[in-house]
């Protein structure tokens, strides 16, 4: 009889501490400290950090921009064009390449468009430019247009390539000042324009 109370004893506390819940470790609970948002925002332990996915920039999205840019009235002023305006000419943008990389330093891609405006006041006569974007949260935004030159011009500017925030090109004689000389050229973007540096300064 004793030996069958210990034991009916020794029973209840076993089933009482099974059905006690489990105490997780902290190896088990550290998986639940990320937390993922809409705007891919994750949280380790007491730090967050904050990923956006912005958009791609590639050539179709800066013809887009380019596209949007030049209907507005920014654009006509700055140009002298206008879509209703058959005197003010024709625009070309077929012309590559297009250049993508950083300008400003912001770790974003902005981007350099070609382009000419052909035909003004119903003539031959064309003048051409760069369309400057740069990125503001994934969105292409229009600065200005550089003008490279156009066919009474001595010289035409050629980009190359975007390097370091540096954008690199040459620059060649005019469609009719074919004795003149190339050299290579250098610019940064600094106070919304692009502005022309000389070697020792270029990063």
């Amino acid at each position: 009889m004793y030996f069958n109370k210990i034991y009916f004893s020794l029973l209840s506390l076993a089933m009482v501490a099974s059905c006690k819940p489990e105490k997780k470790t902290i190896r088990e609970t550290k998986s639940h400290d990320t937390i993922q948002t809409p705007a891919n925002r994750v949280k380790d332990h007491d730090s967050a950090v904050t990923a956006i996915k912005l958009p791609v920039i590639d050539t179709t999205a800066v013809l887009l921009a380019f596209k949007k840019a030049s209907k507005t009235d920014f654009f006509g002023k700055e140009l002298g064009f206008s879509y209703d305006d058959d005197l003010s000419g024709s625009i070309f943008d077929s012309e590559r390449p297009i250049l993508i990389g950083d300008l400003n330093g912001d770790h974003l891609e902005d981007a350099i468009m070609p382009f000419t405006i052909e035909g003004r006041d119903g003539g031959n006569n064309w003048d051409a430019h760069y369309a400057i974007f740069i990125n503001k949260n994934g969105e292409l935004r229009y600065k200005y247009s550089f003008n490279r030159g156009g066919d009474l011009a001595e010289t035409q500017t050629f980009f190359k390539s975007i390097q370091n925030g540096v954008v690199h090109g040459m620059q060649e004689p005019g469609f009719h000042f074919s004795d003149g000389e190339s050299s290579p050229v250098r610019f940064v973007y600094k106070n919304n324009r692009l502005s022309e540096v000389t070697s020792s300064k270029t990063r």
